[in-house]
Order: structure tokens, then C-alpha cells, then sequence
């Protein structure tokens, strides 16, 4: 093994299993080395390449689910923080809009 296959060999032994299924999926965009090291990595752990596609399908539908969790908090929190839940903070929110969009058309029109 030489020295760049050594050192993917020593990052590869220190990832999880879920960044090893990561690089599995990715191999294309590997370099001959790396692919060597994540092959023997893959053999160390008794890994193949079915169990890889599995672990990498599910960490996608995970990272997927996480992203909708978090979009959908920093809706709830902008509206949270521009009204503190208060009917009369959303009629300022509203004013605000429609305030800026006014200026807006005012500059437009005027250049």
C-alpha cells in the first residue's frame, strides 16, 4: 500500500459506517487510492455493497425528514418573532409589507 492509500486507509478506519456508505455512493468522484482504501475499509468491516446502498438510503430519508423539521421551525419562529403570537403584531407585519412595497414602486416609478 503506498503512502496516499495509507492515508485514506487511516481516515476511512475512523469514519462511521453511515460516511463509509457516504463515500460508497460517491465512488466515482474518488481517486484510484482512495477507492482502494475504501474498498479494503469496506472488507475490513464486512461491508457490501447492498448493505451500503441500504445504510446510505436511510441516511438520506433521515437528512431529508430533518430538513423539512428545521424549515418548517424557522417558519414558525420568523412568524413567532414578528408577531410573539400577538393579532396585533401580525396587522404590523402586514402594514410593514405593504409600506415597503409601496416605497418600492415609488422608486421604480420615479426612475
Amino acid at each position: 500500500m503506498h503512502d496516499g492509500q495509507q492515508d485514506f486507509a487511516e481516515t476511512y478506519r475512523t469514519l462511521p459506517d453511515e460516511e463509509i456508505a457516504a463515500l460508497r455512493a460517491d465512488i466515482d468522484s474518488l481517486t484510484d487510492a482512495a477507492r482502494s482504501a475504501l474498498a479494503a475499509e469496506m472488507q475490513r468491516r464486512g461491508m457490501n455493497d447492498a448493505q451500503l446502498q441500504k445504510m446510505h438510503a436511510a441516511e438520506l430519508r433521515h437528512e431529508a425528514l430533518f430538513d423539512r423539521l428545521q424549515k418548517q421551525r424557522r417558519k414558525t419562529l420568523a412568524g413567532y418573532l414578528l408577531t410573539r403570537n400577538d393579532p396585533k403584531g401580525w396587522i404590523f407585519a402586514v402594514l410593514g409589507a405593504l409600506v415597503l412595497i409601496l416605497i418600492s414602486e415609488l422608486i421604480s416609478r420615479h426612475h
